[in-house]
């Protein structure tokens, strides 16, 4: 799978290359011409001969006055404008004070018929170091770059675009090509970021992959779901394939316990049960004949009774996981009952939804947890547990969810456009999915399967990434036939089966 890097990671690799004898100058050098290489790879195939490059105050700017030199010596028509003036960093200022007299440097008084006259941009302004929005005057300028029919390569990352949130500004450069140096940055495999990078070249720039810090954030593919997805042995039967135990539904949720225990169902568990209330029970019996049902005794809401937790933890002894929360509904009732399952229960816990918001007023009972435990959250279920504003997780999704699972020992798959099955030992980052996925039902759709895979023998890692991928690329498929728009969480449930056969091949 390939690894990618926070920006505090690579700072890290810099600074140890730094020490390790291959200088930040060099390392400067090194990016510069792998640049200015893949631009006169395509500039020869294309037959493309004037360049502006965009260069800014900091080291992604010196990044672009090296590749400048090399450019003009290889007879581009280079021009070089300094939008925030001259550099402000000694390396900058250094590589700056190398250009050679071929290379133009332009005013900064950036209009169109400027632009149009260009047939190669490179945006070479921010880099790594871009957080927030973009002012009115870069958003002018870089509105003008994607309006001008001239082909445009980011160096390292998108001006405009956050390269550890993936968070970006709706006026950022938008590149065809990024060009970035060592390891792909975080941020780039983001939403929106990732759809303002077109192409993503990775650049060897001579840092050691020893220097690499050993918290690895690696990206999910199909081989890796492939070597983790449990095995179907031919004489298996519904024992060899484990059992879910699914505490979940209210009388006014009865369609979220349906979702998950198909997902489950549909993703090769042995046995699912479904502990729920009476309404659902009987909502649900007629319709899905897969499930074994037990009816649990209901408060005055129409939620699950905390009253209920001791006959769900006598069920874990026999289950290979719990599922809880999908439709729960979130009560005083709801909150002891979360509690009570995760200290009592024997087997591995998958908290999705209400279990989440029923777990977060009390979540230091994650303390006492007996087992594994999976928690789903959405960006702002995940900000409930960390008790922290939306805005500041938005900001370090993967930072509030490492947290969480380094202070409780859990695993946490951070749901969003793009997902994170994170551990404290490292994240596997999901992007497979579409918007087929922003409907009511998804989660917990999502949640099911995880916890069939759970049951089947993944780690919860494993089955976190898995479900998550599996469910993304069904709606992909789905989509080639359909539209988004009018895909349903159930559409998706008919059609795991056939993504999967052509996973298993």
């Amino acid at each position: 799978m390939e690894r990618l890097l926070t920006t505090q990671q690579m700072k890290l690799c810099e600074q140890l290359s730094d020490k390790g004898g291959i200088s930040l100058s060099q390392l400067m050098d090194n990016a510069g011409e792998a640049l200015a290489r893949q631009v006169l790879e395509i500039c020869m195939r294309r037959g493309l001969k004037k360049c502006l490059i965009l260069a800014g105050k900091g080291n992604n700017g010196g990044d672009g006055f090296v590749a400048a030199n090399l450019l003009a010596d290889s007879s581009m028509e280079v021009t070089v404008m300094l939008p925030v003036g001259e550099p402000g960093t000694e390396l900058a200022k250094a590589a700056f004070s190398k250009l050679n007299s071929a290379v133009k440097i332009a005013d900064s008084a950036f209009r169109q018929e400027f632009v149009s006259q260009f047939d190669i941009i490179i945006d070479c302004v921010f880099g790594t170091g871009f957080h927030g929005s973009l002012d009115e005057k870069f958003a002018r300028l870089f509105a003008l770059c994607n309006q001008s029919s001239a082909l445009r390569i980011a160096c390292d990352v998108p001006s405009g675009c956050d390269a550890s949130s993936g968070l970006a500004d709706e006026n950022s450069f938008k590149a065809d090509l990024t060009v970035t140096f060592h390891k792909k940055k975080l941020g780039l495999a983001l939403s929106p970021c990732r759809y303002f990078c077109g192409e993503v070249i990775t650049a060897d720039i001579g840092i050691d992959e020893s220097l690499e810090d050993g918290y690895k954030v690696t990206l999910c593919d199909e081989e890796y779901v492939k070597g983790v997805l449990p095995q179907r042995v031919p004489y298996g039967n519904k024992g060899t394939f484990g059992k879910v135990t699914a505490v979940c539904g209210s009388d006014r949720y009865i369609g979220a316990a349906a979702m998950s225990v198909m997902g489950a169902l549909r993703t090769g568990v042995g046995l699912c049960e479904l502990c729920s209330t009476q309404k659902t029970v009987a909502a649900l019996s007629s319709s899905i004949f897969e499930c074994i049902y037990t009816t649990l005794s209901v408060d005055s809401e129409g939620c699950i009774s905390p009253d209920s937790a001791q006959a769900v933890i006598e069920k874990s002894r026999s289950s290979s996981c719990i599922l809880i929360g999908c439709g729960l509904g979130n009560t005083k009732g709801t909150q002891q009952l979360v509690a009570d399952i995760i200290q009592g229960s024997e087997c591995p816990v998958v908290i999705d939804a209400d279990g989440i918001n029923s777990l977060a007023v009390n979540i230091d009972v994650l303390q006492k947890k007996k087992s594994d435990v999976i928690l789903t959250p959405h960006p702002m279920e995940l900000a409930r547990l960390c008790s922290k504003p939306l805005e500041q997780v938005l900001s370090d999704r993967l930072g509030a969810a490492r947290d969480i699972a380094e202070k409780y020992t859990v695993t946490v798959l951070a749901k969003s456009a793009e997902s994170m099955a994170v551990t404290k030992e490292g994240c596997v980052l999901i992007s497979a999915g579409n918007t087929a996925l922003a409907k009511g039902g998804s989660g917990d759709m999502l949640a099911g399967i995880t916890a069939s895979l759970l049951a089947q023998g993944c780690t919860p890692a494993d089955a976190c990434a898995a479900a998550s991928f599996i469910m993304g690329s069904t709606a992909q498929m789905l989509c080639q036939r359909v539209s988004p728009r009018s895909v349903l969480a159930r559409d998706i449930l008919s059609s795991i089966g056939e993504y999967l056969m052509t996973l298993e091949g």
